[in-house]
């Protein structure tokens, strides 16, 4: 059963990151920046010539059309809110683009969540029926990092 009383996470190298991380096999990924109005970390469409980090071309193209953006992180004085705060905020704001981002999956776009947690002693990670419902509505995976030190 889920917290009634979400717990603040301390601004530290504990506080997690959520990654927004879009696929599908032809869309430009301009239109999801335009939409969504995210800065993207990554982008690039079907059909664009493979690159390394620093920009040497690495040979082929890529199949799909890829784009990925850090949601934006939220604090509450110094401390971050609880992560189920944060993730509900975010599909509200994601539900305000509903059909855009369902005829974005009826056209072969998945949509996922990558969330980054800090492996610490003794820490419980619930995701609420709630939650559950508002990313099934949404049909967004939920992908869990816990990076090691």
């Amino acid at each position: 059963m889920g917290s009634r009383n979400p717990k603040i996470v301390p601004s530290s190298d504990s506080a997690y990151a959520v990654t927004l991380r879009l696929r599908h096999p032809t869309i430009d990924p301009a239109l999801l920046t335009t939409t969504l109005k995210l800065d993207p970390m990554h982008s690039w469409k079907a059909g664009d010539p493979r690159l390394s980090q620093s920009g040497a071309p690495l040979g082929g193209q890529h199949r799909d059309s890829y784009w990925s953006a850090r949601l934006p992180f939220q604090m509450v004085g110094s401390a971050a809110v609880s992560l189920e705060t944060f993730l509900s905020a975010q599909l509200l704001q994601l539900a305000r683009h509903r059909d855009f981002l369902s005829d974005f999956q009826a056209h072969g776009g998945e949509i996922s969540l990558v969330v980054e947690v800090p492996s610490l002693a003794n820490t419980v990670l619930t995701l609420t029926s709630a939650m559950s419902r508002r990313l099934a509505d949404l049909n967004v995976e939920v992908e869990f990092q816990f990076p090691g030190d």
